[in-house]
C-alpha cells in the first residue's frame, strides 16, 4: 500500500487519535534478519533486524521497511508524535494532515501554528511545522519549518541563517514521554525565533525590486546555462517556467512583482508543481520536503540572504 497527499485531521485532536484518524494506526516490529548472527557479547541478540510493517487494507504479508542493527528501537507511530502533545494541549499548534510515504518508511504529519506572516497587504503566509519519523532506520524523529504562502500554496522549507532546517528528537524508548514544561517552551522559543526572522527575511526581499538583469544573474547562480545556450543566447526551459509564474497575477500579486521575494516564489513555485520522472504525489512530496526539492530552495534562500547583503 502506498499513501498521497495524506489525510486532513482535526484540529483538536492529540497524537494518538490524529494517528488513527489518519489511518496510521498500524505497528512495526523487528526479527533477525536472514543470516543474521548473535552478537557475542549479548546472548539473544542479533547483529542485523529487518524492520517489518503490520498489514494494511488488503495487505495478507508483513512489509519490509529496513535493515537495522541490534541498537535500533521500534518506535510506533503514536509514540512518534507524542511529545508534541504540549503543543496541541496549550494551543500554540493544531494538527492538520498526516501521510506517510512509500510502504511507509517515513510517517509524516503538518502541524499549524496559530496566526501568520503578513509580508504585504494580501500575502499571507500561514505557519507550518513537518514533523516526521522514520521506520527505515535512517533517523531520528525531526522538526521541520515549512511555512506556506497562501496565495499559491508554495512551500517555503526554512531554515534560520546559520542554523539548521531541522530540529532533531532523539530517537529512544522515553521519546513517547511528553516534554515538560521548560522543554516544551525552549523548543516554542526556538519556533518563535524562526518564524519571527522569516517575517523579517521575507518583508525585506519583498521591499527589493529586481530588474530583468538582476533575475537573469539570480538564475544563473542558481540554474547556470549550458555553455551552447550561453553562445546562442538562449535561455533554459526552467528560466522560462519560473519567468512564466512571475507574469502570472494570480502567482504573482502585483504589490510584490519585480522583487527578490516574487523570484524566490516562482523558483520555489516551479520546483514544487513542475513535471518530472517520479510516480505519483508521494515521490512529489518526497522530493519537495525531504531530497532534492527541500535543498534547492534552502539553495534559492541562501542566495536571496546574499542578494540582499550585496545590496544592503
Amino acid at each position: 500500500m502506498a499513501w498521497g497527499l495524506g489525510t486532513r485531521v482535526s484540529s483538536c485532536i492529540g497524537a494518538g487519535e490524529m494517528i488513527k484518524a489518519a489511518n496510521l494506526a498500524w505497528n512495526v516490529t523487528v526479527r533477525p534478519a536472514p543470516g543474521a548472527r548473535i552478537v557475542s557479547s549479548r546472548p539473544d541478540t542479533y547483529d542485523r533486524y529487518l524492520i517489518e510493517r503490520d498489514p494494511v487494507g488488503q495487505e495478507k504479508e508483513k512489509a519490509v521497511l529496513g535493515l537495522v542493527g541490534s541498537r535500533y528501537v521500534p518506535l510506533q507511530n503514536a509514540e512518534a508524535f507524542s511529545f508534541f502533545e504540549p503543543f496541541i494541549r496549550n494551543g500554540w499548534a493544531s494538527f492538520y494532515t498526516a501521510g506517510a510515504l512509500g510502504n511507509g518508511e517515513r510517517v509524516w504529519v503538518q502541524a499549524q501554528l496559530s496566526g501568520q506572516i503578513i509580508v504585504v497587504p494580501g500575502d499571507a503566509i500561514d505557519k507550518f511545522l513537518l514533523l516526521s519519523n522514520s521506520h527505515d532506520g535512517s533517523g531520528a524523529v525531526t522538526i521541520r519549518f515549512t511555512p506556506i504562502r497562501v496565495v499559491c500554496q508554495n512551500t517555503l522549507n526554512y531554515a534560520m541563517e546559520g542554523g539548521s532546517a531541522v530540529i532533531s528528537v532523539r530517537h529512544t524508548k522515553n521519546i513517547s514521554d511528553n516534554l515538560d514544561k521548560a522543554q516544551a517552551e525552549e523548543l516554542k522559543r526556538i519556533v518563535d525565533k524562526v518564524f519571527a526572522e522569516a517575517t523579517t527575511l521575507f518583508g525585506r526581499m519583498a521591499a527589493l525590486s529586481l530588474g530583468a538583469d538582476e533575475t537573469d544573474h539570480f538564475l544563473e547562480l542558481l540554474f547556470p546555462r549550458s555553455e551552447a545556450q550561453r553562445k546562442a543566447n538562449k535561455e533554459p526551459e526552467r528560466w522560462d517556467r519560473i519567468k512564466a509564474v512571475l507574469d502570472d497575477k494570480n502567482l504573482t500579486p502585483p504589490q510584490t512583482r519585480n522583487t527578490l521575494w516574487a523570484l524566490y516564489n516562482a523558483i520555489v513555485r516551479d520546483e514544487d508543481y513542475r513535471s518530472s520522472r517520479e510516480t505519483g504525489q508521494t515521490a512529489r512530496l518526497a522530493r519537495v520536503w525531504f531530497g532534492s526539492g527541500h535543498d534547492l530552495k534552502m539553495k534559492a534562500l541562501n542566495f536571496a540572504r546574499t542578494q540582499l547583503a550585496q545590496a544592503a
